[in-house]
């Protein structure tokens, strides 16, 4: 069996067996510290992945929950946004549960062009605000 062979093998067993490891990306355009954002969401067990953007007067974070916490992820989303709303009260916070902000979020970070950023934001909320 060649190296090849071996990491196919190995990228196909932790596909099927569901284990993408935990991603938390944190992207601050703001004065504000990133640290108490990032200590709460690594903190939460229920959490396995986050993107978290900090841009003007805005925080968007998309949050993956853990398997088992599936059921109440719009729960744990709107804690986590209550929590955060009390640690940053100069921010409009928004989190959200929803895989479709996690990636657009991730993309945007992933971008890192500031340009055009906050028009974004606001079509994302609003989208998510009209899925629920």
């Amino acid at each position: 069996m060649d190296i090849r062979q071996l990491i196919t093998m190995l990228c196909v067993l932790l596909l099927l067996s569901g284990c993408i490891p935990n991603e938390y990306k944190f992207e601050n355009y703001t004065d504000e510290d990133t640290s108490e954002a990032e200590e709460l969401l690594k903190g939460d067990d229920r959490i396995k992945g986050v993107a978290a953007l900090f841009h003007e007067d805005h925080l968007l974070v998309g949050i993956r929950v853990k398997t088992f916490s599936r059921f109440n992820k719009r729960k744990i989303a709107a804690e986590m946004e209550k929590k955060l709303k009390k640690e940053y009260p100069d921010l409009s916070v928004f989190v959200s549960a929803d895989s479709k902000i996690l990636t657009e979020t991730n993309k945007l970070i992933l971008k890192n062009d500031e340009r055009g950023l906050k028009k974004k934001i606001h079509h994302l909320i609003t989208l998510a605000e009209e899925e629920t």
